[in-house]
């Protein structure tokens, strides 16, 4: 019996679907990708990579693989360049043919190959955008070691893998988001919504309350920082704010009332790393009499006694006596010259004269002091010891010492004083390279974080992490789409 009703044939390529195993659908849904990366702009998303990894590049470059601030600023930048290269990459491949790919699988299309196809298309694309990501970070001036891997022989080539994979995960999750949503517009709105989640759950840059801590354990920005900061060796890095504040507040004055005990006890504090460094300060004091006679010799106050007038009615005598016991003359006498006080070696030429005519010499004009001693060839007699050293090399400590275990000071311990100084001034008697790493010594012992750790068992760990999250996003995404028959709409 001939049958009237005309026979509804299927699209040829439908056929072919039908017939075709899970491997040769994967090969024809790839080549399909392919031909749309070239002829329908997908490729833009390359350029794209390296503009935004050339804009980053100008924020972090300046202190990337320098300091821990500089570290956790790159490794949340990159974090960022790689969950937003990874996200728009398939955020619409998915629901844009939501309605052929019904109808395919309707007439065999193997959800899994779709999905695989996918993901072999994305990891090439993430693949290609972590490469130029990286590359452009460098020529753009970011100190990334190119050698000294961890992992690899490089460490940019480490850095290239980590963003391959944070990039790939951050793709599989968009690419669930767009097995879920029904319309380029739905999925686009939620779009946002899960970059902000994403990166304010990172849990590095933002500080988060004790109940939501365990959230950034689900994200992959969490890894993704870990990751990063681990391969550009936070912890090993100084961090500079403090210092750097400080030195913007060089010319702000510090201070306050003090009493003389309280500077004592700071002095004699020994569990101060800092105050146990300058103990150990040396302090050269050696000098020759030679060096010496020079420094007086060009002081202005010792030039005025030296020119001052004396009486021409007095003898040498009277002069070494007036000089002796004249309270004008006692600075003069208290002069230090190494081997004796200058009142002592007038006491000396005193009694060596005792009894000569010298000592009895009238002297018959206006005469200065200069003049005594030109006559009495002190300076030659100075001279003669000129080349001869005088004190010694001691310790900051040593100083600090002498003047704790000093009756007068101790005596004085409740009398108070004001203090005023400067920061810069601090810095100066301290010694600024001196203050400038014990500041950033222990301020990077107290940022210390072992999840940043620098050492190959954690960033493997990390990368293990990311492909887990890329399976189990690609998986979800396979049976989300395994019920698309179901979908009315």
């Amino acid at each position: 019996m001939h049958n009237n009703q005309e026979t509804v044939k299927q699209p040829e390529h439908l056929v072919h679907i039908r017939h075709r195993g899970r491997g040769p659908q994967v090969i024809i849904y790839l080549g399909k990708l392919l031909r749309m990366f070239l002829y329908q702009n997908d490729w833009k998303v390359l350029p794209m990579a390296a503009i935004i990894a050339a804009l980053v590049s100008m924020v972090i470059k300046k202190d990337f693989f320098l300091t821990m601030e500089g570290e956790l600023k790159g490794s949340f930048a990159l974090t960022c360049v790689a969950i937003w290269n990874g996200c728009f990459n398939s955020i619409q491949v998915i629901c844009r043919e939501r309605n052929i790919l019904k109808r395919e699988h309707r007439a065999g299309l193997h959800i899994s190959s779709y999905i695989f196809s996918h993901m072999i298309y994305q990891a090439l694309l993430c693949m290609v955008q972590s490469g130029i990501t990286i590359y452009v970070l460098i020529i753009m001036g970011v100190k990334i070691p190119v050698s000294d891997g961890m992992i690899t022989f490089s460490t940019a080539l480490d850095l290239t893998i980590t963003v391959f994979l944070v990039s790939f995960a951050s793709d599989m999750l968009s690419l669930l988001i767009s097995a879920i949503a029904h319309s380029t517009t739905t999925a686009m709105t939620i779009m946002p919504f899960v970059l902000i989640f994403q990166l304010v759950f990172s849990g590095g840059i933002f500080n988060l309350p004790a109940w939501s801590e365990q959230i950034s354990h689900y994200t992959i920005s969490s890894y993704g920082l870990k990751c990063f900061a681990a391969q550009s060796d936070y912890n090993n890095s100084p961090m500079v704010t403090l210092w750097n504040t400080l030195i913007k507040m060089k010319g702000s004055e510090i201070g306050g009332t003090y009493t003389v005990g309280q500077v004592l006890d700071l002095l004699e504090d020994k569990d101060n790393h800092m105050m146990t460094e300058l103990r150990g300060r040396e302090i050269n004091a050696t000098f020759t009499v030679g060096e010496l006679w020079d420094v007086l010799s060009s002081s202005e106050t010792v030039n005025g006694i030296l020119d001052r007038q004396i009486d021409a009615s007095m003898t040498v005598g009277e002069i070494l006596t007036a000089l002796r016991t004249d309270e004008n003359c006692a600075s003069f006498r208290d002069i230090n010259l190494g081997f004796a006080t200058v009142g002592e070696l007038l006491i000396s030429l005193d009694e060596e004269l005792e009894g000569t005519e010298l000592k009895e010499l009238q002297i018959g004009r206006d005469f200065a002091l200069r003049e005594v001693l030109d006559l009495l060839k002190v300076e030659d007699g100075l001279n003669a010891y000129r080349d001869t050293t005088l004190g010694r090399t001691f310790t900051l400590g040593e100083l600090i010492d002498a003047i704790i275990t000093n009756p007068d000071v101790q005596a004085r311990r409740d009398q108070p004083f004001t203090l005023k100084i400067t920061i810069g001034q601090l810095m100066d008697l301290v010694g600024e390279d001196t203050l400038r790493e014990y500041i950033q010594k222990k301020t990077a012992q107290i940022s210390r974080i072992d999840a940043y750790e620098k050492s190959v068992e954690n960033v493997v760990n990390y990368w293990l992490v990311f492909f887990f999250f890329a399976m189990l996003y690609a998986l979800l995404s396979v049976i989300v789409l395994e019920f698309i028959d179901k979908d009315r709409r």
